[in-house]
């Protein structure tokens, strides 16, 4: 099982509470991580054990998720998770960063990358597309909200995350079950995000935003991914210049490649940013 635990901190933001986790030394480079819907900031471990020794890695519970706080009505509009990551690059004075988004956290990523270009060093945009319509993430929708608020045992949301997920390793889905949700009763568990955010999500067409990005930018998909599609990938890549904007695709894996193949998703980064310092 993963062991090692993380440094943790707070700070305030737009009345609530945000929480991060961090690994690694303050005076090593920042990369800064970013969850999709429904995971949180501990969902990266693996990743941020692999790359403290080299970054200090800071990775953003989103409003509404892991050990961050809970808005009301209006509390999760995509500009409010936007601003979050400027709250947090001026909350622990971070400069130049290099920053991995994940899903709906890769959209976060890119638009703030477009909104402040002299923060962000270089973007690992992680399966993830511009289009305001994507048929996987409308079925994954439905699921979200057929299920149950609180589950009877651990070994319910494990089942849950199997079907989700049926490419990760049981130590992993064991990991992500314990972070995802928290004791509910002798045997229950609840989800740790608030069920407002699938009401309040917004999935705007960022394909003009896309087109402004000056970030040099990695785009990586598992090749099993039903939501981030080749073709789209493609089309995201040509909009820009292959040296701005780079696309590899990992086989074996989909939407959470992250943790379906830690150790391909940890080489594909270090591919991307070893390239970069080449280039300087």
């Amino acid at each position: 099982m993963i062991s090692e635990t993380p440094t943790e901190g707070h700070f305030l933001h737009d009345g609530l509470r945000l929480h991060y986790v961090e690994w690694g030394e303050s005076e090593k480079p920042p990369l800064v991580l970013l969850h999709g819907l429904r995971d949180c900031a501990r969902s990266w471990d693996v990743f941020s054990l692999a790359m403290q020794a080299e970054y200090r890695v800071i990775a953003l519970d989103s409003r509404g998720h892991g050990e961050s706080g809970w808005g009301g009505n209006e509390a999760y509009h995509f500009e409010s998770y936007v601003s979050d990551i400027g709250a947090l690059v001026g909350h622990l004075d971070l400069k130049h960063i290099d920053l991995v988004g994940h899903s709906a956290g890769g959209r976060y990523a890119w638009a703030f990358a477009v909104e402040h270009p002299e923060s962000v060093n270089s973007m690992v945009v992680v399966d993830i597309d511009p289009d305001p319509v994507n048929p996987q993430t409308n079925r994954d929708f439905e699921a979200y909200r057929a299920e149950p608020t609180v589950w009877d045992s651990i070994d319910a949301v494990l089942e849950k995350l199997r079907a989700r997920q049926p490419l990760t390793s049981e130590e992993m889905l064991e990991f992500q079950a314990e972070q995802l949700t928290r004791p509910r009763g002798e045997k229950g568990r609840i989800w740790k995000s608030d069920p407002l955010v699938m009401d309040e999500y917004e999935r705007p067409d960022l394909w003009a935003s896309w087109g402004r990005i000056t970030t040099p930018t990695l785009i990586l998909r598992g090749r099993q991914s039903a939501l981030l599609t080749h073709d789209t990938a493609v089309r995201m890549q040509e909009v820009h210049a292959r040296s701005l904007v780079k696309l590899a695709e990992l086989e074996g894996g989909g939407h959470w490649f992250y943790q379906d193949f830690p150790g391909a998703f940890e080489a594909t980064v270090r591919w991307f940013l070893n390239s970069l310092q080449d280039e300087e």
